[in-house]
């Protein structure tokens, strides 16, 4: 099991607790496992659903989003077919990339040099082609329905 942080969390909904168990029970024990990660630089306060930490390999940024999740060739949007909203998960994750990015490289203890930064929307209620591909989303980075099972393995 992975070092979780912290080890109880609370979930804002129960697609983000599922997908922080799933990735609980099958990471390696040498991973931390971060939920619910703020961080406040001068633009804005950040929130991370997830924060996967691989030790020598890297950082992912973990997006999660539940219900129903598409994307028209414009834009993503949530919910069902009488209410949907546009949603943009790979800007979140991306945003907080960048602000995790910089606090802790700007962290004088900080000593491991660069490392990989990555981030990942997660859909586990809804499914995309296996050719989905969006310039800051290319397939490889969004985990749905479908690729759950691997989820750890995938990130």
């Amino acid at each position: 099991m992975p070092r979780l942080l912290p080890e109880s969390p609370k979930f804002a909904s129960l697609a983000e607790r599922e997908v922080w168990e799933r990735l609980r029970d099958t990471l390696p024990g040498d991973v931390l496992l971060l939920a619910n990660v703020v961080l406040v630089d001068e633009t804005l306060d950040h929130e991370a659903d997830l924060i996967v930490l691989f030790p020598d390999a890297g950082i992912v940024v973990v997006e999660v989003k539940g219900g129903a999740v598409h994307h028209d060739g414009d834009h993503w949007w949530q919910g069902n077919s009488s209410h949907q909203h546009k949603i943009d998960p790979v800007e979140q994750a991306r945003r907080v990339k960048y602000a995790a990015e910089q606090y802790v490289e700007a962290d004088p203890g900080w000593s491991r040099g660069t490392i990989a930064w990555a981030h990942a929307v997660v859909t586990p209620y809804s499914t995309f082609p296996a050719d989905f591909a969006l310039p800051d989303c290319p397939r490889w980075s969004l985990h749905d329905k479908d690729d759950q099972q691997d989820l750890a393995h995938r990130l």
